[in-house]
């Protein structure tokens, strides 16, 4: 590709960066216009979406607000969630233990080469 056909502003490698920038200088007029139209119309887009955004999070404060819900009470069901989550693994993890010991008991497979459940439904089908 001849330099003066790139449009890409990224240099090349060995390429000079101060060559790169005149790089916009090879664009025609129409090109340039083309992007500037561009630009503008993704600049609109953005401010549209902030001004969408903000309005959602005023309506989600009034929402909340008719509720009754405060940022404290947020952390409070926030941690509440996050204590059940750890305590619900924590009892599944104790419950797949104890099942796994009482396969190893049943299939008369010692639970130090236990791996996993699978494990023991695969030692059972090879006897």
């Amino acid at each position: 590709m001849d330099r003066t056909d790139r449009t890409d502003p990224v240099p090349e490698e060995g390429e000079d960066v101060a060559a790169t920038i005149g790089a916009t200088e090879t664009l025609s007029e129409e090109e340039r216009e083309e992007l500037r139209r561009e630009l503008a119309k993704v600049e609109e887009e953005i401010q549209t979406l902030s001004q969408v955004l903000a309005a959602k999070e005023k309506h989600l404060a009034e929402i909340k607000r008719k509720l009754g819900i405060n940022s404290l009470q947020e952390l409070k069901q926030n941690i509440a969630k996050g204590w059940q989550d750890v305590t619900a693994t924590s009892a599944r993890s104790k419950l797949l233990a104890a099942e796994s010991e009482l396969l190893c008991l049943l299939y008369g497979v010692p639970s130090a080469e236990l791996v996993s459940l699978e494990v023991v439904l695969q030692c059972n089908h090879q006897q």
